[in-house]
């Protein structure tokens, strides 16, 4: 194979595509260096910048110095991959338990609402015959502070109902031996979270199956 004299006397014009090339792989790698197929634009990047420089000392091609650019853009990027590699490894452990101390918090406090919501709903039936409320707005004011009101109806986990939680009907009094299966508050949560709060006639506050829940 021979190696093809230097062009000297003539002006380049043109730009060398493998140098344009090797930029933009190594910039896409240098982007998603945490992932697999970031360390293969930037392995591909500088081998597109070696070729380049090779290619623009004997050709009369623009480029030379991009591609240098792109060569040490994918050499930087190749370079950093183990070290961010090992990171996002010692980083999901943690991420995890945050977000599993997130979704406990969330659901102590939509239990916690739905428990004050039944003590408003009791203290509603015993001033008015015995019967229920039949919507949640006949309790602000009187039975509860319009502010402590609208927070307690919001939902806490993020992106929640700004009305999370439904009145369920049904005959009173309730017989004390069916109490604790006569559901009378019902979360209503997002589709991702898996169980939603409720509430008994006893006043006993449990977890059921999100019936709208969608696997991820």
């Amino acid at each position: 194979m021979s190696i093809p004299t230097p062009v000297s006397g003539v002006a380049p014009h043109e730009w060398s595509k493998k140098a344009i090339a090797g930029v933009v792989f190594s910039l896409i790698g240098f982007a998603t260096t945490w992932l697999i197929f970031g360390l293969l634009f930037s392995a591909a990047g500088a081998v597109c910048g070696h070729l380049a420089r090779y290619e623009t000392s004997f050709l009369p091609l623009r480029g030379r110095r991009l591609a240098t650019f792109g060569l040490v853009l994918g050499y930087t990027a190749m370079l950093c991959f183990p070290f961010i590699a090992l990171f996002a490894a010692a980083s999901f452990p943690a991420i995890g338990k945050w977000r599993m101390e997130q979704e406990a918090q969330h659901r102590a406090a939509s239990r916690a609402h739905a428990s004050r919501l039944f003590v408003a709903c009791e203290a509603y039936a015993r001033a008015n015959r015995d019967n229920y409320p039949v919507e949640w707005e006949v309790l602000s004011g009187r039975f509860l502070p319009s502010d402590e009101f609208a927070e307690l109806l919001r939902s806490p986990y993020p992106g929640g109902s700004r009305i999370a939680f439904e009145l369920v009907r049904h005959d009173r009094p309730v017989l004390e031996a069916i109490g604790d299966s006569v559901v009378v508050i019902q979360e209503i949560a997002p589709a991702r979270i898996p169980e939603i709060a409720v509430v008994y006639a006893n006043g006993k506050v449990a977890t059921l199956h999100n019936p709208d829940h969608e696997e991820p």
